[in-house]
C-alpha cells in the first residue's frame, strides 16, 4: 500500500441513491439514523460486490450524514430521504495514497452508490441492490460490540474539521489510553499525560503534561490539533472499534482499536 500523503482534498460531489425504504417524506433516514453497518459475504449464488481480500464496506449514518469506507479513503456527505430515495450531497473525501486495487474498490463503491441501489432493512440486516450487484451489510453491534472507552488503546485515524476528515500525515501516529482517571499517550513528536474524568458520554481532560520527543523532519508541530482538542470536556461516541472525540467547536478526532 502506498504511503499516506500529508494532505487531504475536500471534494464536493452530489450523489442520489435510490432506495426502497418506508419513509415517504423528506428528512433524515430514521430507520438508519445512528447506525453503522459492515458488509458481509453474499449468499451462495448471489452476484455480490467484489471486495479486496481482508477489506469490508462500512456505512455509518448519524445526524443527517453518511460516511462510506471501503479500505482506503473515507467519504462523508449529507443524507436525507425523499420518498423512496436516499439523497447524499456535499460529500467530502480524504485523499490517501493507496494501492491500485484499493483505489479501484473506492471507485466501484462510489459508482455502486451513484447507480441508485434499492435498500431494504430487516432488523440488523441492510441490503443494497442495483440491477447488477448486491451488497449485504449487518449492524456493526451484531458482529463487533462497542469497545470500552477505558483500558483500550486508541490509535488516531483522522482529524475532522467541519465534517471533513483529514488523513494523518505520512509517518505520523498517535495513541491514547484512558484509565483510572488519567490519560496517557503519545504522538510521533510528543508524549502526554494528565487527568481524565469520564461521565456518561463526556470525558473531561485536565491540564496535560507534555514531553517533546525526536520525530521525523516535517512532522514537528503536526500534532498541535490533537493536543488542543484534549482539553476540557469533549463528547465521546463509540461504535464498535471506533471512537470519536468531539470538542465544543465541532472539531473531532477519530480513533480506532487496532488488532
Amino acid at each position: 500500500m502506498a504511503t499516506r500523503r500529508n494532505l487531504f482534498l475536500s471534494v464536493v460531489i452530489t450523489m442520489t441513491i435510490a432506495g426502497c425504504g418506508s419513509a415517504s417524506t423528506a428528512g433524515e433516514p430514521e430507520p438508519l439514523a445512528g447506525r453503522t453497518f459492515l458488509s458481509v459475504p453474499p449468499v451462495p449464488g448471489e452476484d455480490g460486490m467484489r471486495l479486496v481480500e481482508g477489506t469490508r464496506v462500512r456505512l455509518s449514518f448519524d445526524r443527517g450524514a453518511v460516511v462510506a469506507e471501503a479500505g482506503c479513503n473515507s467519504l462523508r456527505g449529507e443524507v436525507t430521504t425523499d420518498g423512496d430515495q436516499l439523497v447524499v450531497s456535499d460529500v467530502g473525501t480524504t485523499l490517501i495514497g493507496c494501492s491500485a486495487e484499493l483505489n479501484d474498490q473506492d471507485s466501484r463503491l462510489t459508482r455502486f452508490l451513484q447507480d441508485g441501489p434499492r435498500w431494504r432493512l430487516d432488523g440488523d440486516n441492510l441490503l443494497l441492490t442495483t440491477h447488477e450487484t448486491r451488497l449485504r451489510l449487518v449492524d456493526v453491534r451484531s458482529v463487533e460490540p462497542d469497545r470500552p472507552l477505558t483500558g483500550s488503546r486508541w490509535s488516531l485515524e483522522s482529524v475532522m474539521e467541519n465534517g471533513t476528515a483529514g488523513s494523518v500525515p505520512a509517518g505520523a501516529a498517535a495513541y491514547l489510553i484512558i484509565e483510572a482517571g488519567r490519560v496517557t499517550g503519545a504522538t510521533s513528536c510528543t508524549r502526554f499525560e494528565g487527568p481524565a474524568s469520564v461521565s456518561g458520554s463526556t470525558v473531561t481532560f485536565g491540564a496535560l503534561t507534555t514531553e517533546k520527543v525526536p520525530c521525523a523532519a516535517g512532522l514537528d508541530g503536526w500534532d498541535r490539533a490533537v493536543l488542543d482538542l484534549l482539553r476540557g470536556a469533549v463528547t465521546v461516541r463509540i461504535t464498535g472499534d471506533r471512537l470519536v472525540l468531539t470538542g465544543a467547536g465541532g472539531r473531532a478526532l477519530e480513533w480506532r482499536v487496532k488488532p
